[in-house]
C-alpha cells in the first residue's frame, strides 16, 4: 500500500509541474507587430503616365503581396501595386513590356518603400478598375456579374 501511495504522489507531482509550466510561458519581452493596410484617400489621387518595364507576380520579401507593375515615368521608375485579381479569371488582363499606361491612384509608403496603389489603369481605349473608391481590390467583371444578379433580383 505504501508503494502505491508513493507512486500516486509522484504522478500527482509530475502532473502539477507539467500544468504549471504554461502559466509562465508568455512572460517574454518579445515585440509584437501588427500589420495594417495603407489607407486609401481619393482626395490624394494622382495620375501617372509611362511605359511598362516589368510585371512582377511575386514581389520581394517586405513588399505588399500581389502583382506589381514597374512603370517608367518622367520622374523615374514607379512600383505600382495591382494585386492578383486583375490577372485571374476569364476577364483577366495582361501587360507587356513597353506598353503605354496611364495610372490613377495614390503614392504610399509600405515598409519604408514607396508604392503606388493603382485604382484605375488606362491602356489604349480601355479602362481597368483595380480598386474601388475605398482602396479595396475589385475582381474584373464584378460590375457585370452584379448587374446580372440584380436584374434577376438576386435569384439563385
Amino acid at each position: 500500500m505504501r508503494k502505491i501511495a508513493g507512486v500516486l504522489c509522484l504522478l500527482m507531482t509530475l502532473a502539477i509541474s507539467l500544468l504549471a509550466g504554461p502559466m509562465y510561458a508568455d512572460e517574454s519581452a518579445a515585440l509584437k507587430r501588427t500589420v495594417t493596410a495603407p489607407k486609401y484617400d481619393v482626395s490624394k489621387e494622382v495620375i501617372l503616365e509611362g511605359t511598362v518595364q516589368d510585371v512582377v507576380m511575386r514581389p520581394a520579401a517586405g513588399s505588399i503581396m500581389g502583382a506589381h507593375l514597374i512603370v517608367a515615368t518622367a520622374q523615374g521608375a514607379v512600383d505600382a501595386h495591382l494585386g492578383n485579381l486583375i490577372f485571374s479569371g476569364k476577364d483577366g488582363v495582361s501587360f507587356s513590356s513597353g506598353q503605354s499606361v496611364k495610372l490613377t491612384g495614390i503614392m504610399t509608403t509600405f515598409n519604408q518603400k514607396s508604392v503606388f496603389l493603382v485604382r484605375t489603369i488606362e491602356t489604349g481605349s480601355s479602362t481597368i478598375t483595380v480598386r474601388n473608391d475605398h482602396g479595396f481590390l475589385v475582381y474584373p467583371g464584378a460590375k457585370a456579374r452584379l448587374a446580372a444578379v440584380s436584374s434577376t433580383e438576386g435569384a439563385r
